[in-house]
């Protein structure tokens, strides 16, 4: 019998661009997609890149590829539940941090100011080069060969999976300065995928897009919590029994959004904006409530200590974090088919608040630590360095692509020499971004120690 989640997607949401298939293929086109997704070394390489600190810190920290599997869970049965096909949902999230830079976010804000850097240096617009943004790279990675002069689609996914992984259908500045999807060299395949969704629906992203993001939203928030509680950063049991604890911590929650001017002064209709009003009471709901998520953590003497008390209090955490959630969501329209640009996804204004205040914590207590600044302040250096690094290599006419991996240096010599041609400016530091880009964090470390001497030996350290 067929599952009526098939029904719904057309020919159109199916299409693939121009590519070899096998005819014969059994497989769901959805699940064809998932399949080529996993075995990619973008999906590998998550191991090795940071989700809030490096891999190798703990053992029970996530690391970027075990975030991608839970949130790939959380996905593919908020999909199942709404309504959506499972394998299209999955698969949207399990490419959704392929262009993740090393070391996170501050490796993404580096690289992208490096790119625009070089830019400038070569005469060019930083706009029409399209900066770094882990969220276009994922695009340009799934939707083209990186390398060779002969055209390629990448990994030829179905327009509406490439669609799914699309969190931000605009190019740099369009809507945005922060977080955008295209990349102006990719931009006839971003019309191409987004055939069909409509002027009144440019700039949305597509309903499960929009599931793929709310599972992302939720598991960054709840599993962080439960990690850093682990690691003795965040005092969830000073949180549930003190209100003198919840007083303070709720200012300093306040104080970071206000900075931030994400508070409004009166309340709203618009279910992203809230009051610190609104934001403090959610927070004091959440930690309070006789049979909510920290109920557990009430009975607990401080800082997680391996008892089997503190291991319920974990478990009773996540799992009703997890079902508040991400059952409080559905379709806009129940009428209309919870397909692409058919529906949306209603989140209503507690949840965002909840799990607003859950990752606004994290910030809180760990991103913002001093020990977490100077972490971060030597990765950002590494990154903005290798970029320079290899781009002081092939400038001017002692132009060298040796320090360059082989598959990459056949395309690179060709456009270093026809460099007077703005396209190929454009694509070598397109290149340039893609090799740094897709670098796992000890990768970045041992490669910018060698290229800067401080290594007594290095040819037997394989990179």
């Amino acid at each position: 019998m067929a599952d009526p989640r098939d029904s719904g997607y057309t020919d159109h949401d199916l299409a693939r661009r121009p590519g070899v298939e096998d005819p014969a293929d059994y497989r769901h086109p959805f699940a064809r997609d998932y399949d080529r997704l996993v075995h990619t070394t973008a999906f590998r390489r998550l191991q090795g890149k940071t989700g809030v600190v490096a891999p190798g810190e703990a053992d029970f920290f996530r690391t970027r590829l075990t975030h991608t599997i839970e949130v790939a869970q959380l996905a593919r049965r908020l999909g199942w539940k709404l309504g959506a096909h499972p394998d299209l949902v999955e698969s949207a999230a399990i490419m959704h941090d392929f262009g993740h830079a090393p070391f996170g976010h501050v490796g993404e804000e580096s690289l992208n100011s490096a790119v625009d850097e070089a830019a400038v240096a070569w005469g060019l617009d930083p706009d029409e080069v399209g900066g770094y943004e882990g969220n276009a790279q994922t695009f340009r990675l799934v939707t083209k060969r990186l390398v060779g002069s002969v055209p390629a689609p990448g990994l030829n996914l179905t327009r509406a999976t490439l669609d799914a992984g699309i969190k931000y259908p605009w190019e740099r500045g369009e809507v945005s300065d922060r977080k955008w999807c295209f990349y102006p060299t990719e931009r006839d395949l971003a019309a191409w995928v987004r055939e069909g969704a409509g002027d009144a629906r440019r700039h949305t992203p597509c309903f499960e897009s929009q599931v793929m993001e709310w599972a992302d939203d939720v598991s960054y928030a709840v599993h962080d919590l439960e990690d850093f509680f682990l690691a003795g950063s965040i005092p969830l049991a000073l949180m549930a029994q003190s209100a003198t604890a919840r007083e303070r911590i709720a200012s300093q929650l306040v104080a970071r959004r206000t900075r931030r001017g994400k508070l409004d002064a009166e309340p709203s209709d618009d279910p992203t904006r809230y009051t610190a009003v609104e934001l403090q009471a959610a927070f004091e709901e959440v930690f309070t409530e006789p049979e909510g998520p920290f109920e557990g953590f009430r009975a607990l003497s401080g800082e997680f200590d391996g008892s089997a008390e503190s291991r319920r209090a974990l478990r009773l955490m996540r799992k009703r974090l997890i079902n508040r959630l991400m059952h409080s969501v559905a379709p806009r329209d129940p009428d209309a088919p919870p397909r692409r640009h058919h529906n949306d996804l209603v989140i209503p204004k507690d949840a965002r608040l909840v799990d607003d205040v859950l990752r606004d914590l994290l910030w809180v207590f760990v991103i913002e630590h001093p020990r977490m600044a100077t972490y971060q302040h030597g990765q950002r250096r590494i990154v903005r360095e290798l970029y320079e690094l290899h781009i002081a290599t092939i400038q001017g006419p002692a132009a060298d692509v040796a320090i360059f991996p082989r598959d990459l240096q056949p395309e690179l010599t060709r456009l270093v020499d026809d460099v007077d041609r703005v396209g190929a400016r454009i694509e070598v530091l397109r290149l340039v971004a893609d090799h740094v880009g897709q670098f796992t964090d000890d990768t970045a470390a041992r490669l910018h120690r060698r290229l800067t001497g401080h290594v007594d030996r290095g040819f037997s350290d394989l990179l």
